[in-house]
């Protein structure tokens, strides 16, 4: 069972849905009241909150501007919330383990979504703790042109509650030509605008990071329509359809960080 993930993007207000109901009907699930709670980093310590009730059958969305957390366009600490049968304290040291049995076909998933003045976009997901060595590589065919505003946005959560830092490097995958580099932090939702590098329709811009992973998304935002989109890549390991998945996703990524480098001074 995964956590399920809240963030904010620029000026779109983020909302996750939870249902306690199971999104199948032949995996037994105990049909009980859950409590939802919400837990986030502070930067030492996982913070945690109380949202409310659940009994089977029913849903509840929260909102992110329900918390009192400092955020920018830059990056956000991210929520996660959890239906749990005991309660939490209000800060803990590490992430608490799952106490219900979930479905697998499909898992078990919120409405993760975003509005901004009458429209919205959502999807539905979970997130899981990152391992701390693992990397990003993901390449971004979702720019839109006109009047919309486009952005990379990476989402990580890890399950040490400290911050720690790293940079995405932007390339062309065209030429090979590095770009930019970005700072990210863990556990945070970390938004970068993409129009500035002025990407033409037959590019296909590129991001890795070498020491840090994440969920990448592509959000684009029209202000004076008003629309949102919102679409996420796979990782490396969906191309491969037989065989072993997470070893093709080893060599894909290896190959592709021999290739792509910063220019040297």
């Amino acid at each position: 069972m995964s956590f399920f993930p809240l963030s904010n993007i620029n000026d779109s207000k983020g909302y996750c849905t939870v249902h306690n109901f199971s999104p199948n009907n032949w995996e037994n699930t105990l049909q009980e009241n859950k409590d939802l709670w919400a837990i986030f980093s502070d930067g030492n310590k996982w913070k945690t909150q109380f949202i409310a009730r659940l009994k089977h059958g029913e849903s509840k969305m929260v909102c992110y501007d329900e918390f009192n957390i400092n955020y920018n366009h830059s990056y956000s600490p991210i929520v996660i919330l959890q239906l749990r049968k005991t309660p939490l304290t209000e800060y803990i040291e590490n992430l608490p383990s799952h106490e219900f049995k979930y479905t697998k076909t499909p898992e078990w998933r919120a409405t993760v979504g975003f509005k901004y003045l009458n429209t919205s976009t959502s999807y539905q997901g979970e997130i899981n703790p990152f391992p701390k060595t693992a990397s990003l590589l993901t390449f971004h065919p979702f720019i839109q042109y006109n009047e919309i505003e486009n952005y990379l946005v990476f989402i990580n959560l890890e399950a040490n509650p400290q911050f720690r830092y790293s940079n995405i490097e932007i390339y062309n995958s065209n030429n090979l030509k590095f770009i930019d580099e970005i700072k990210i932090r863990n556990n945070s939702t970390n938004v970068i605008p993409l129009n500035r590098y002025g990407f033409k329709p037959e590019e296909l811009p590129a991001f890795i990071c070498r020491d840090m992973a994440g969920i990448p998304f592509g959000f684009g935002l029209n202000t004076n329509a008003p629309m949102l989109s919102l679409e996420h890549t796979h990782p490396p390991s969906s191309l491969t359809v037989h065989g072993n998945r997470f070893k093709s996703q080893k060599n894909i990524k290896t190959k592709w960080f021999n290739i792509l480098k910063k220019d040297e001074d």
